[in-house]
């Protein structure tokens, strides 16, 4: 009778570690398809407002690639380069740093956002005339703060980029 009873408790106790095991698994996997579906629908940086419009930062010109390009240079003249490749008709400025005109941290703190912009130009040409579409990669911090010693990105309005062709038609205009 013994044998018996310790036979029944061995095989339960088995099929109990089995049935905790197969939880466990099943519950590790229902946290993963958790984690899953809830960080990839959201993207990593993005602000999920889906592709923007290229009609406000990006243009066709009636001119050849090299008077473009130098209209682009000409253009951001004032301020510094961090990339130039004409060959692959690339221009990418430096950070330019400034302090938020619409940002602050109220009346008692008396802080001030920083905000720095650059910009990403591109040329290519067309036969005999030449596309550039300008990307601005802005980002902003708070005056106080363990967020102060970050940069966070935020999407561009399009103000940058059709500052920038603007200027840039103003130029090419006059060329």
């Amino acid at each position: 009778m013994q044998f018996f009873s310790d036979t029944i408790f061995t095989i339960l106790s088995r099929e109990n570690a089995m049935k905790k095991s197969q939880l466990l698994i099943y519950g590790c996997a229902i946290l993963l398809f958790a984690a899953f579906f809830t960080t990839v629908p959201t993207g990593c940086a993005t602000t999920g407002s889906g592709r923007r419009s290229m009609t406000g930062v990006s243009r066709y010109f009636d001119k050849d690639v090299n008077t473009v390009w130098d209209a682009v240079v000409q253009a951001v003249e004032g301020t510094p380069v961090d990339i130039r490749d004409k060959e692959k008709g690339f221009l990418r400025t430096n950070w330019v740093v400034g302090r938020s005109t619409t940002k602050t941290s109220g009346l008692l703190l008396e802080g001030t956002w920083q905000e720095r912009y650059r910009l990403h130009v591109r040329i290519a040409g067309i036969g005999d005339k030449s596309y550039v579409s300008i990307n601005a990669q802005r980002e902003e911090k708070p005056p106080g703060g363990s967020a102060a010693y970050r940069w966070n990105r935020v999407e561009s309005d399009g103000t940058l980029e059709q500052d920038f062709l603007k200027k840039l038609e103003t130029i090419l205009g006059s060329s």
